[in-house]
């Protein structure tokens, strides 16, 4: 990721010519191979491809929804022992009115244990979720974002939205598939059956930005959003925020050379022009909005 631009890089150089059909039909087939042998190897189900009704796509899933829970305790236990819980009644209630408001919109994910967000003592402007349900804001989303309800819900929203997207799974799944042998795939079996936890694991859950690290990926935070800004328009909250959150994002980077919140996201620009055009052409989020008298 060009951090300056907020460009995301893949793995492949951007200006490498395109490989050959043949070459492309190769990789496919080894990744097949390897998600199935990494799979037996790890002694995980062979789901392999599973619907997604919340995104409308297939995904490739190779981990069980207890094993994803038990690699994501542990990615709580690391993040509030490194970043440590901010000790603040008031906003956590906040936060937890914010929750309990969109968790209970239509089609909103519902975690075993629940949406449990949790503030947290670090003045970056950050935020995070987990499969199990965790979810942080730091301090410094907060003061970001001054307290305001709808700019937070949208934020919250987003969070959300990787929770139902599976994206946490969908992410740790490919790289089970697509590393066999590697450190990942042996930090993760590690994971699976409790040895010590790795931040690897962390950040393929999904707390790439929070340890310094990739973040999901950028269609990952398409789909987000779109969630995200379903389930705020559902719970009343107010379609702008995301035009007023971004135009400030998009100052302060000038300001101080770029936020840490999802530096590794699409750009800001496009941010707002996609989440616009949602509220003018997405027939979902505009029925939400005409039943909010917002419409």
């Amino acid at each position: 990721m060009d951090r300056k631009r907020g460009r995301f890089v893949t793995s492949l150089s951007d200006g490498a010519p395109a490989a050959p059909a043949y070459a492309h039909r190769r990789r496919d087939l080894i990744a097949a191979g390897a998600s199935v042998l990494t799979a037996m190897a790890l002694g995980l189900p062979l789901g392999g491809c599973q619907q997604n009704p919340a995104l409308g796509r297939s995904q490739l899933i190779l981990v069980s929804e207890e094993e994803l829970e038990q690699m994501s305790n542990m990615a709580e236990r690391d993040i509030r022992r490194r970043t440590g819980v901010l000790r603040d009644p008031a906003r956590q209630r906040r936060l937890e009115q914010l929750a309990d408001r969109l968790g209970s919109v239509e089609d909103a994910p519902r975690p075993r244990r629940g949406f449990r967000p949790e503030l947290l003592d670090d003045r970056s402007v950050n935020a995070f979720v987990l499969p199990n349900g965790y979810s942080g804001y730091y301090d410094g989303l907060w003061r970001f974002t001054r307290g305001d309800d709808s700019e937070l819900g949208l934020v919250m929203g987003h969070e959300m939205g990787h929770l139902a997207g599976r994206h946490a799974q969908e992410r740790v799944s490919q790289q089970l598939a697509l590393s066999i042998g590697a450190v990942v795939v042996g930090t993760a079996a590690g994971a699976a059956v409790g040895r010590r936890y790795s931040p690897a694991i962390g950040a393929a859950l999904g707390l790439g930005v929070a340890l310094g690290g990739a973040a999901f990926s950028r269609s990952h935070e398409y789909e987000a959003d779109r969630l995200g800004l379903l389930y705020a328009a559902r719970a009343g909250y107010d379609p702008e925020a995301g035009q007023r959150f971004w135009d400030r994002m998009e100052a302060q980077e000038g300001r101080s050379g770029g936020p840490s919140f999802l530096s590794t996201h699409p750009s800001y620009g496009d941010r707002r022009e996609r989440l616009a055009r949602l509220v003018r052409e997405d027939p979902e989020i505009v029925a939400a909005l005409r039943a909010k008298g917002r419409g």
